[in-house]
């Protein structure tokens, strides 16, 4: 029995170093796309804030395995894992521009206006006064968005990326015990949302402390 608990986590570690790959370039590319986003929904300038809106509502309207399946089928890139990537990064990049756009607006508008009285550029404003503020509200917001996303990755099997489902599905038929493959399965992505929201808890720390100083 120990030997196939053994066999089991050996041969679902290469479907954990799968995700290991897809999990964080994903959260950088939603992120990058949250920021750009958010920022332009604030903004509200004319057209773009209209396209803001059209991106944010579909993606929000539409399920990730749809997603997937439409732009796997209709597109043509190098491979699953890169269509994976893009979609998780595209989908939950909208997610977080709501998330960074609420942050923004959550700012007191007196901040606002004392950057905007001493002439600072809404680039300089937003760099240097206006989002060193909002990442410590929306840290635990963010945090929930990536734990959905780390869940998601379990939907990119569909598409024939070679990550934990697809291998549990494998080792299955060697060991006979579907339970206990499922179980490691489970531990597994449990460890990564805890090591994220630990993660987390420390980044805020250090924010508040910079703050304080």
């Amino acid at each position: 029995m120990v030997a196939d608990y053994l066999t089991i986590i050996n041969f679902l570690s290469a479907g954990l170093l799968a995700l290991l790959k897809v999990i964080p370039i994903s959260m950088v590319l939603s992120l990058i796309i949250g920021i750009i986003v958010g920022v332009l929904g604030y903004l509200q300038i004319p057209i773009l804030k209209y396209i803001v809106t059209l991106y944010v509502t579909i993606m929000r309207g539409l399920p990730p395995l749809t997603l997937l399946l439409l732009v796997f089928f209709s597109g043509s890139f190098v491979s699953p894992i890169v269509t994976a990537i893009i979609v998780l990064s595209i989908y939950h990049g909208a997610y977080v521009a709501e998330i960074i756009r609420a942050g923004i607006m959550a700012i007191p508008k007196g901040q606002h206006e004392g950057a905007d009285s001493i002439g600072l550029s809404v680039l300089s404003k937003m760099v240097h006064v206006i989002m060193p503020q909002v990442w410590l509200s929306i840290i635990p917001s963010l945090v929930g968005q990536y734990v959905i996303l780390i869940k998601d990755t379990t939907l990119i099997s569909a598409i024939g990326v070679m990550e934990l489902l697809n291998y549990a599905r494998q080792i299955m038929q060697v060991v006979y015990r579907p339970v206990g493959v499922y179980v490691v399965v489970a531990i597994f992505f449990f460890i990564i949302c805890y090591c994220l929201e630990r993660l987390s808890k420390y980044l805020e720390r250090r924010i508040k402390a910079k703050t304080i100083l």
